[in-house]
């Protein structure tokens, strides 16, 4: 049993490890479509409960069905009548199984919709609790909140009272797939010449053949009402692992020249770009306006790589006219609202990746953020214990210790006061880059070209 167990756990760890590795790549990727929510309950609540509803039943199945193989080939060889009559009664247990197959199923999935929804509703209230607050929504937002608590946990007590369910009903048709054989063994003993010892003997051999069958029969019930979360599984599982463009891309070792010609882009049935050209030399820093929804943001995607649903060409092409294609190790995306992870400024930095101290604290002082944190590289994060500059100041030293030739800034100082953001655009001024920059408030003279997004095109002012 020990064995058995360390083996099934064994397979268990290597399994999870497996998926995760296997979710958390595609999710990167952009191949697994989930949403934030939606991975953390894949993660958490439902790989937990397909192992232990699902792998472990069908681990376990070989185990009871040679039991149940072993007890059957004795009880035949005793008395062939009896033999099948204990054996036939045993599997009077099956019919719940399919009385209740498809109730089971529908349990399962209800249950896994219920809990993804609840899980999405806790993620919403606690990143958007500022929003609620001000709103003075609390008390309706948290209504609906633990009605969507309620509504997992009843479809969990229903999922577990449908396994219930089934197994109240093979008690009785236990004992009934007992007693009936042993009752005619009595009948039979005097013409068929069978000892009373035997018939006893056959009785309790029929109870290692139905208490591995029960144990059979539970394992079948999770298996039914997982088939939801099982397909879910494989649909997963079934993912190509994608190589990302940091991984295709080739590195520079020069500001490129950006060269966008002929760019035509639709956003469903709306026109975005239309044989758009566009050319940002090595070192400018430009301004991008336009109105909103007029394809800022969408612009930023494809010259990111992140893109490639369009017509034409975006490329970048270097002093020896060689051409590279647009991606993530040439370019930066400078993020309005940087995300902190709860982890050290080491590792916000370097984001697990290997750089030396002495590289972070080059960016740090470079971003003038290094004297400004206490504890410096062990200093940890929470999410709200730096401002709004000093967090647009990591995002910019995370580009800075990459050392991309190219920035993209989304609207990065529209959130901060006037003093840090006149501190943030004289950073940006010292940067060895292209920076193409995205803003609706800014000062004309921090930029060398101008260009505005109208009628589908990029026009320079």
């Amino acid at each position: 049993m020990l064995i058995n167990n360390l083996l099934l756990r064994s397979i268990i760890k290597d399994f999870n490890i497996k998926l995760t590795q296997t979710a958390v790549e595609n999710y990167y990727s952009q191949a697994l479509n989930y949403s934030a929510s939606e991975l953390n309950s894949f993660l958490s609540q439902d790989l937990p409960l397909f192992w232990q509803e699902y792998l472990i039943p069908l681990l376990i199945y070989p185990v009871w069905g040679l039991s149940i193989l072993v007890s059957a080939t004795y009880l035949v060889s005793q008395n062939l009548l009896l033999g099948l009559l204990f054996s036939v009664g045993g599997g009077l247990m099956v019919i719940p199984q399919f009385v209740f197959n498809k109730q089971l199923q529908t349990a399962g999935e209800n249950f896994s919709k219920a809990r993804e929804t609840s899980l999405k509703r806790m993620t919403d209230f606690s990143k958007g609790v500022l929003t609620i607050r001000s709103n003075q929504a609390g008390e309706d937002f948290s209504k609906k909140l633990i009605d969507d608590v309620e509504a997992a946990e009843t479809a969990q007590y229903k999922f577990y009272t449908s396994h219930n369910i089934v197994m109240f009903w093979t008690g009785p048709l236990k004992g009934l797939g007992m007693i009936v054989p042993f009752v005619i063994g009595l009948l039979l003993l005097n013409s068929s010449g069978m000892s009373l010892t035997t018939l006893i003997a056959m009785m309790t051999a029929s109870t290692n053949f139905i208490s591995p069958l029960q144990q059979l029969l539970e394992a079948s019930a999770s298996l039914q009402s997982t088939s939801p979360l099982r397909k879910k599984i494989l649909s997963v599982l079934s993912l190509r692992n994608l190589k990302t463009n940091e991984c295709q891309a080739r590195p520079m070792n020069e500001i490129p020249t950006i060269q966008v010609e002929q760019l035509t882009k639709k956003f469903s049935d709306k026109l975005l770009f239309n044989n758009l050209t566009f050319q940002a030399k090595p070192g400018q820093h430009l301004l991008l306006t336009g109105s909103s929804g007029s394809g800022k943001s969408s612009f930023f995607k494809i010259l990111t790589g992140e893109d490639s649903d369009f017509s034409g060409e975006a490329k970048l092409i270097d002093s020896s006219k060689q051409v590279y294609q647009p991606s993530y190790s040439t370019i930066s995306l400078i993020h309005q609202n940087p995300y902190l992870f709860n982890d050290t400024l080491r590792n916000n930095l370097t984001l697990f990746q290997d750089y030396s101290d002495s590289e972070l604290e080059k960016v740090l002082k470079k971003v003038h953020l290094w004297d400004e944190i206490p504890e410096k590289l062990d200093y940890r994060l929470n999410g709200n214990n730096l401002s709004g500059g000093q967090a647009m100041k990591l995002e910019i030293a995370r580009s800075l210790l990459r050392q991309k030739p190219i920035l993209l800034a989304d609207e990065i100082t529209s959130s901060l006061d006037s003093e840090n953001a006149k501190e943030i655009h004289q950073l940006l001024k010292k940067l060895p880059a292209t920076i193409i920059e995205i803003a609706h408030k800014y000062q004309i003279e921090d930029y060398d070209v101008h260009y505005h997004l109208q009628n589908h095109q990029l026009v320079e002012q």
